[in-house]
């Protein structure tokens, strides 16, 4: 009997889960290895933290194989507020019900296992997975599925200072009145102290001007239209700069944009740009001034270092695991990086370009792998 362990218990698991679970899979055949409490609960946390209303993605991407089954579940729910926009960019809690709705449906928390991989080995065709330092699991198949998300960025100015902390970090300040960041979860993050705070004033202290974009990377890159010239690049460099020149790093979309110099207008909000040039004694420094802070709250994005996880290390050092000269992992069309090992989000960067971490991204991973894998799952069934 084949099995599936996927480590990882995010958005892409949760979707990988479902399409495989649709092809008949049973519980008694998969195991998904996260440390969290529930599925998808960092998601849930971080979108929650910063007050996201509606996400950025657009109503079709989502857990379920059916690009519609969302929709559907708003028109049934009758949600007053379902999505946003031209792109119909679902409610946040909505999305989250829905995601919910699903796990309970496919039973994938029977096959939930709360704990931390920690060690991969190869035996004899057999994948055997470590948790919590301890437990073992014995698999024929692994997908790694985590995110990127391993640990918050925090620019060299501000280690060791008092009253600064990264959003995405365990503390949680809300009487702050200093945001640092330049994107969609600085920006919320600003409208939610604006929020709390009825007469305080907000700083918003960016490193860049404000970029608007409606999604991380242009449509194009959702289908064949820029996707085919992608897949016909053999240069995994040119890959990677593709990537790295297409992706809206620490932009927002226009009505996030219109909020804030709403509160600009009101004097609510000052946006500096590029004006930090230390921190110290409780003080921003900027080329003219020093602005005392009561706390600083840090929306900048995570380490890039998923090539450093311990078990990506592993593959690569003990077992080979063919990495690209860009540094990342040089995989196939279906995304196995070794026998019956695959991999997704931004490990499959190079194959799923610039959505690859995206929602989308884990539906695209969800496809590629239940195509590779279909003749090692009973038939389909009716979704």
């Amino acid at each position: 009997m084949q099995t599936w362990t996927i480590i990882g218990g995010g958005i892409h698991a949760v979707t990988i889960a479902i399409k495989l679970k649709s092809l008949g899979l049973d519980n008694s055949q998969l195991s998904i290895i996260d440390p969290h409490p529930n599925l998808c609960a960092q998601f849930n946390d971080y979108t929650h933290r910063i007050e996201m209303p509606y996400l950025r993605s657009p109503c079709v991407h989502h857990v379920h194989p059916n690009p519609f089954h969302l929709n559907q579940y708003a028109k049934k729910q009758q949600y007053l507020h379902a999505s946003y926009g031209p792109y119909k960019r679902p409610n946040r809690d909505m999305f989250m019900a829905h995601t919910h709705e699903l796990i309970h449906q496919y039973d994938l928390n029977s096959s939930h296992i709360q704990g931390k991989a920690t060690q991969i080995k190869h035996v004899n065709s057999k994948w055997y997975v470590q948790y919590d330092d301890v437990h073992w699991i014995e698999s024929s198949n692994v997908i790694i599925a985590f995110g990127c998300n391993h640990q918050p960025y925090i620019p060299p100015m501000f280690n060791n200072q008092p009253n600064v902390s990264h959003i995405f970090n365990e503390m949680q300040h809300t009487n702050a009145s200093h945001v640092v960041g330049s994107g969609i979860s600085a920006a919320h993050l600003a409208l939610k102290l604006l929020n709390k705070q009825s007469n305080a004033q907000v700083h918003l202290w960016t490193n860049k001007p404000i970029e608007v974009h409606d999604f991380d990377a242009d449509t194009g890159w959702l289908g064949p239209k820029n996707m085919k010239h992608f897949n016909a690049i053999q240069s995994s460099q040119k890959r990677y700069d593709i990537l790295k020149e297409e992706r809206h790093k620490g932009s927002m979309p226009k009505e996030l944009e219109l909020r804030l110099k709403k509160h600009i207008k009101q004097a609510r909000l000052k946006i500096h740009i590029n004006k930090m040039v230390d921190v110290k004694h409780h003080h921003i420094v900027t080329e003219q001034s020093c602005i005392r802070y009561d706390h600083i709250l840090l929306a900048t994005g995570f380490e890039d270092n998923i090539m450093q996880q311990p078990i990506i290390k592993q593959l690569v050092n003990h077992y080979q695991a063919p990495v690209s000269t860009c540094g990342l992992p040089s995989i196939s069309t279906t995304l196995e990086w070794l026998p019956n090992l695959y991999v997704t989000g931004g490990l499959a960067d190079l194959e799923l370009g610039p959505f690859a971490r995206n929602i989308m991204g884990g539906r695209e991973a969800a496809l590629r792998i239940a195509d590779a894998l279909h003749g090692k799952v009973m038939p389909s069934k009716a979704i």
